[in-house]
């Protein structure tokens, strides 16, 4: 799945121009918690409302800005400054609307954002916010599908290899009316709940028990 198959499209932006109080009225009437900032039919910047709650959180008066220090000053007018273009965070990641949502998700980790604008020549067509993946979560089905008790040992058995490090050496599968056992040796507890987890992610399992026991 890529982002063109769960971004928002007909996005709300704003110029850098505009005020911050109406900025701050564009979130709050439809609902958003960030707007793209436009110059030239480009993005050049989003403003979230994390940039807007800084100006009621911070407290200059109590440590004033470092006048010789760049990062201060520039600080200080982000949060004292009336326009958009002064409040923006002007570093925005931007994403082409066939990256894969797993990328997606990467990067608002990696840089601690909640939104990504989609961008297709240049051109702001949508947006991917955090809520679009956890839609995602919900409407998603385990991983893999397994038809007959079978398939289902050599799903459970393959995945234990390749994602835990857990061959046949070490833990054992059997399947019976689609019922798992797993039994064997493990290290630790976070081991055993990894298993139970991977179990639970085979669609076609109709119960699971735990026969592992912890390493002597």
């Amino acid at each position: 799945m890529q982002a063109k198959d769960i971004m928002t499209g007909g996005v709300i932006s704003v110029a850098p121009t505009t005020s911050v109080r109406n900025a701050a009225l564009l979130m709050l009437a439809n609902g958003v918690s960030g707007l793209p900032v436009m110059q030239d039919n480009e993005v050049c910047g989003i403003l979230t409302e994390g940039d807007l709650i800084r100006r009621v959180g911070t407290n200059w008066a109590a440590k004033p800005a470092n006048y010789n220090d760049r990062t201060e000053l520039q600080s200080y007018i982000q949060t004292y400054g009336w326009s958009v273009g002064d409040a923006m965070i002007s570093d925005v990641v931007t994403i082409a609307p066939t990256i894969d949502v797993g990328q997606i998700g990467a990067l608002m980790l990696s840089h601690k954002i909640k939104r990504l604008p989609v961008v297709e020549d240049r051109h702001l067509v949508g947006i991917v916010s955090r809520c679009d993946l956890l839609g995602l979560i919900i409407d998603t089905r385990s991983e893999i599908v397994a038809t007959g008790d079978e398939a289902i040992k050599l799903a459970i058995a393959t995945r234990l290899k390749t994602d835990l490090g857990l061959g046949s050496e070490r833990v054992g599968v059997t399947v019976k009316n689609a019922q798992v056992s797993v039994v064997g040796t493990i290290d630790t507890e976070l081991q055993r709940r990894a298993i139970r987890t991977l179990v639970e992610n085979i669609r076609g399992v109709n119960g699971y028990v735990d026969g592992t026991s912890p390493r002597d």
